[in-house]
């Protein structure tokens, strides 16, 4: 009577992290914090001043860099008296919450 190779306790182990290893995503990615203040900035050009909407003091706005598999989190302050619309080019989501 011999003993099963496949009812060892060490090829149930391996067996099981061969299939773990496997099954891992190997893009595994991280979540970045970006705060956006959006706020009225006085611009001087050509000897005339211009009130602009910038964000964190910047126009165009600050750049977002992510790689895949990465999750962002945006939180956006709007402190114009009017509405804003954040626009996002170059960006491939799957999911998006707003």
């Amino acid at each position: 009577m011999g003993v099963s190779l496949l009812s060892s306790p060490a090829f149930l182990v391996f067996f099981s992290f061969f299939t773990f290893c496997l099954l891992v995503d190997p893009v595994l990615g991280i979540t970045r914090h970006y705060k956006f203040d959006v706020k009225l900035h006085n611009v001087t050009r050509l000897c005339h001043t211009r009130s602009i909407v910038s964000v964190n003091g910047q126009f165009p706005g600050p750049r977002i860099v992510a790689r895949e598999g990465d999750q962002l989190l945006i939180k956006v302050v709007n402190h114009v008296p009017n509405n804003v619309s954040i626009h996002c080019s170059k960006l491939n989501a799957m999911v998006m919450y707003f």
